[in-house]
C-alpha cells in the first residue's frame, strides 16, 4: 500500500502541476482533453480513500504525504506558470509597442516586423515565416496560442485585415498595441486584488496549527492524540485533506477569474 501511495503521489503531483506549454484552445476542444488539475485531485482522492479503507497507520501516513506533496506541487506549479505568463505578456506588450512605433514613423510592415524581432524573441518565428514568404497572419495567431501571448492573435487579425482590405497597418497596429497594454494592466490589477484572497486562504489553512498550540497551552495533548492513535491519525488526515482541497480550490477559482 505504501508503494502504491508513493506511485499515485508522484502521478497526482504531475497531474496537478500546470503544463509549461498548453495546447491551443481549439485543439483542446477538438480532442476533448480533460484538465490536468481535475485528474490530479481525483488521483489524490483515490489515495486517501484507499489508504483510509486499509485502516493501517502506514497507509494513513502515506495518504497524508500524497495530499501534502500533490498540493505543494500544484501551488508551486501554478505560481511558476503565472510568472511565466506575466513575463510573456510583458514581452508581447513591448513587441507591439515596437512594431507600432516603427510603423508610425513610416516603416513598411515587413521591415518593422523584422526589426522588432531582433529585440523581441516572441516575434522571431513570425519574422522567419515572413522571410520565406509564409502566411504571417496565421503565424501570428499560432504564436498567440501560448499563455501570455494572446496579443499576437489580435495582431494577426489586424495584419490579415490590412492585407485583405488595404486598411492602414499603422493605425490598426496602434489600436492593437493600446488594447494589449490595457488588457495587461487590467490583468495586473485583477492579480493584485486576488492576492488578498489567496493570502487569506493560506492563512486559514494554517490556523489549525494555532489550535494545536492553544490546546497544548491549555494542558491537553492534541499532538499526541493525532499522532499516537489511529482515530487521531484519521482526524489528522481528514483535516489536512480539507485544508489542502481548500487551497487548491481557491487557486483554481482565482485562475478562472484571471482567465475571464
Amino acid at each position: 500500500m505504501s508503494l502504491l501511495a508513493a506511485v499515485l503521489t508522484a502521478l497526482g503531483a504531475w497531474l496537478l502541476v500546470p503544463p509549461v506549454r498548453q495546447l491551443d484552445v481549439t485543439a483542446r476542444s477538438a480532442l476533448r482533453l480533460p484538465r490536468r488539475p481535475a485528474w490530479g485531485m481525483a488521483m489524490v482522492a483515490v489515495v486517501v480513500v484507499a489508504t483510509t479503507a486499509a485502516g493501517s497507520s502506514a497507509g494513513l501516513w502515506s495518504a497524508m504525504t500524497a495530499v501534502l506533496v500533490s498540493t505543494a506541487a500544484h501551488l508551486v506549479g501554478s505560481s511558476l506558470a503565472e510568472r511565466r505568463r506575466v513575463r510573456a505578456a510583458d514581452e508581447i506588450a513591448h513587441a507591439m509597442q515596437v512594431v507600432a512605433g516603427l510603423l508610425r514613423v513610416g516603416s513598411v510592415p515587413s521591415a518593422a516586423l523584422a526589426t522588432a524581432a531582433r529585440d523581441c524573441a516572441c516575434l522571431e518565428r513570425v519574422a522567419a515565416t515572413q522571410a520565406i514568404g509564409g502566411d504571417v497572419p496565421r503565424a501570428l495567431q499560432e504564436a498567440g496560442a501560448l499563455p501570455g501571448h494572446e496579443g499576437l492573435q489580435s495582431m494577426g487579425r489586424a495584419w490579415e485585415l490590412a492585407e485583405r482590405t488595404g486598411a492602414p497597418m499603422a493605425s490598426l497596429t496602434a489600436q492593437v498595441s493600446e488594447q494589449v497594454r490595457r488588457d495587461h494592466d487590467t490583468h495586473r490589477v485583477v492579480q493584485a486584488e486576488l492576492a488578498g484572497a489567496r493570502a487569506s486562504a493560506r492563512l486559514l489553512a494554517g490556523l489549525p496549527l494555532v489550535g494545536l498550540l492553544m490546546g497544548r497551552i491549555a494542558g491537553g495533548d492534541p499532538v499526541g492524540f493525532l499522532v499516537g492513535s489511529l482515530p487521531g491519525q484519521g482526524c489528522l488526515l481528514a483535516g489536512t485533506t480539507l485544508a489542502c482541497v481548500g487551497l487548491v480550490w481557491t487557486e483554481h477559482t482565482a485562475r478562472q477569474v484571471q482567465e475571464g
